[in-house]
């Protein structure tokens, strides 16, 4: 858990600090700088881009990381956010139908039954299907498909969230509530 942690606060400390380098400073504001990007490139979650840059000032050149920011399209933020409730909601099925099947219940999807017993099946399982809805979804938008994605990530979303409250109310039962 630790290595996901460091690594994004990595890239957090270099989007901070390559602010400080993407251009001329106030008092070399009239020297023109030759600038040239280099291949690599990463794109950041924020929607930036990050890459090398070699600069070349006074006989010297210095390579310094740049960001340039990306427009913004209002739709690929709700995307965004329906991809991170599609993980949610899947997670969430995946907790209460383990519930569900210790308080007593049971599992009447014939594809979930052979795995509901071991819960990191159960849970890898719910992991996948979050990954290949969102592939799916993420095919659509770099296909042009814009609206069929988000009309897709919100009916899988839709229906994964009507089965988790089917979960919530079988337990509820279940559990006397």
């Amino acid at each position: 858990m630790r290595y996901p942690q460091s690594a994004l606060i990595l890239l957090g400390a270099l989007a901070v600090s390559a602010s400080a380098f993407a251009g001329p400073s106030d008092r070399d504001a009239e020297a023109a700088v030759p600038v040239m990007a280099s291949a690599a490139a990463l794109r950041l979650p924020t929607g930036t881009q990050l890459s090398t840059m070699v600069v070349a000032h006074d006989d010297e050149q210095a390579v310094a990381p740049a960001v340039f920011a990306r427009p913004r399209d209002p739709r690929r933020a709700l995307l965004s956010s329906l991809d991170l409730a599609t993980g949610v909601v899947q997670g969430y099925d995946g907790f209460l139908t383990l519930r569900v099947v210790r308080a007593g219940g049971v599992e009447t999807n014939p594809l979930v039954k052979p795995v509901v017993g071991n819960q990191g099946a159960m849970m890898a399982m719910k992991v996948a299907a979050a990954v290949s809805t969102v592939i799916g979804v993420e095919s659509l938008w770099k296909r042009d498909h814009r609206v069929g994605a988000i009309v897709a990530s919100v009916v899988a979303n839709s229906a994964m969230a009507m089965v988790a409250h089917h979960n919530a109310k079988v337990l509820a039962r279940l559990e006397g509530r």
